[in-house]
Order: C-alpha cells, then structure tokens, then sequence
C-alpha cells in the first residue's frame, strides 16, 4: 500500500503482486477548521483502510516544508501517527522522499501544479486511467516502491 498522506485530502493506492489493485482519496470534513479534529477524522480514515486491506507493507511520502511551519508540523503529526499505528500492528512501512520517487518516475517540472500534472500524465500513461493528483501521488509512490523494494520471506 502507498499513501500520500495529509491532512484534508489523502490519496492511497494498493498493489498486489505488482500490479494496481484499487486506488482513491480519504476525506477529512472540508467544513472542519480545527486542524486537530481534521488530523483525527484523517487519522480515523487511514486506520480503516489499512483494516480494510491488512497490507503487508505501506510506503508514504516523507513530509516536506512548503513555506508553512504550521501545515509542515501539522503534517509530520500524522506520520507520527500513522507510524505509531503501525508499530503497533508490526506492519513494515518506508518513508520515501518526494524527489526520490518522482525521479524515478521521470516527473519533471520546477513547480508543484506542473509536477502534479506530470504525475497524473504518467499514470495514465502507465496505469490507462485518468486520476486525482492525490491518487497520482500515491500511485506514483508505489510505483516506485514495487520496483525497489523487495518483499522479505516470511
């Protein structure tokens, strides 16, 4: 499973056996203005998908600063979450740079709506299916990692 996770909009995607199982987006109430209560109902949704599925290994986007502390923090709160949420379940996870994953996908652009554009070009190209910027993302994410990651043997 890969997850592009944030706090309003969050984009996941699962593969099995190296192809695209299904895809899609988890919504935090837009209404919501108390980032708190948004991270929590986002923190409710991503533990549902993960009982959903019970993947053996989730890969997600490291956080990065884009000009604001408070969304920067607000961000690497729900990785700290999500990770825990993991632990606690024993499920392997990684965390892969943004620039990690679009290189290896060839996503070019300087800037983030051209990057995010690029993305969604690529999974139609690869993929056939035509997708949000957040399922792009996180399509995009496990791409990279079918193709670097090797499951371990159990």
């Amino acid at each position: 499973m890969a997850l592009d996770q944030a706090t309003k909009i969050s984009g996941y995607s699962l593969f099995e056996d190296n192809k695209l199982i299904t895809y899609g987006v988890l919504l935090a109430d837009e209404k919501e203005k108390n980032p708190i209560e948004r991270m929590k109902q986002m923190n409710d949704e991503i533990i549902s998908l993960i009982d959903k599925y019970q993947p053996d290994f989730i890969v997600f986007e490291n956080v990065q600063f884009q000009r604001n502390y408070g969304t920067f923090q607000q961000l690497s709160q729900l990785q700290g979450i999500v990770m825990a949420y993991l632990f606690k379940l024993d499920v392997g996870f990684q965390i892969i740079e943004p620039s990690a994953w679009k290189s290896f996908c060839g996503i070019k652009g300087k800037k983030r709506d051209e990057q995010k554009k690029n993305t969604q070009a690529f999974v139609k190209m690869m993929y056939k299916v035509s997708v949000s910027e957040d399922e792009a993302d996180a399509i995009g994410i496990g791409f990279w990692a079918i193709n670097n990651i090797t499951p371990s043997k159990s």
